[in-house]
């Protein structure tokens, strides 16, 4: 298996490996992702991407974080590996594709892709929830968009230290009372009716992350629903874009997440890295 084919991709700076699943267990991938997305020791990822057969989609995804935990879904990676997929011959430029949080549909058009994340069900969040930050307390939303998200506002996060919000994200997600499965923690601004500033922890990588798609798309709904913005929302993560679609239907909501994607690199993982 070593050495083995690889796709270096980003969406919007939210970095994967793409592979092949290529006959190996589940223990293998989950050590092969901790040693490849060491950075500056190994290729350096925020998680490795996995594409592996489907009996009823063109292919299934895996998502394998940067500590080797499995995630259910990640909005930038089902990006990313759609082009791969689509570049790869696995895939039409239409496709679907299987994921733990269900069935993905994407449509790639060069290097943007449209993904359709399916319907989020809106009564199982919560709304204007005080949760306990920074010495006190402040309002908060929640919602699984596949993951679990935490949406906490603030002024402009871009004028917090980048210290306080790894800090403030890695507290929240890691109360077990509030989450017992953890959560991803979202620190947002709004800019106008149709705009949001995102920076977002993510669980599993256990850092701030550059862009978090399934974060765009939690973001975007519940600035929708609570602060009367109106979709389509451009979601400015700090490494770049994020499209988020919109569609309420009482207490269901459609979601269309789009945004570019970047093939960095394609070569080989050697057994030393």
């Amino acid at each position: 298996m070593i050495p083995l084919n690889f796709w270096k991709m980003n969406g919007n700076g939210n970095d994967f490996v793409v592979i092949d699943r290529d006959g190996m267990a589940y223990g293998q991938l989950v050590d092969l992702t901790r040693r490849v997305c060491r950075r500056r020791r190994s290729i350096g990822a925020d998680g490795v991407l996995v594409v592996e057969p489907s009996d009823n989609s063109d292919f299934r995804m895996r998502v394998f974080n940067s500590d080797g935990s499995e995630g259910e879904m990640c909005g930038n990676g089902a990006r990313c590996i759609a082009r791969y997929a689509f570049e790869r011959g696995i895939a039409p430029f239409e496709m679907s594709f299987e994921t733990i949080a269900g069935i993905m549909k994407a449509r790639v058009e060069g290097s943007f892709v449209n993904l359709d994340m399916g319907e989020v069900d809106l009564g199982k969040g919560w709304f204007g929830r005080k949760v306990p930050m920074a010495g006190g307390e402040v309002e908060a939303d929640f919602l699984i968009v596949g993951v679990p998200h935490l949406v906490i506002y603030l002024e402009d996060p871009d004028k917090v230290d980048r210290e306080d919000l790894t800090r403030w994200g890695r507290t929240l997600r890691e109360d077990r009372g509030l989450f017992p499965e953890g959560t991803n923690v979202n620190f947002v601004g709004p800019v106008d009716r149709r705009s949001l500033k995102v920076w977002t922890y993510e669980r599993g990588v256990e850092d701030l992350t550059d862009s978090c798609g399934t974060g765009s798309c939690a973001s975007a709904v519940v600035a929708v629903r609570r602060l009367d913005l109106e979709s389509p929302i451009t979601v400015y993560n700090p490494g770049g874009v994020n499209i988020v679609t919109a569609n309420f239907r009482e207490d269901l909501c459609d979601i269309v997440l789009g945004g570019e994607t970047v093939v960095v690199a394609k070569g080989t993982i050697e057994e030393e890295a």
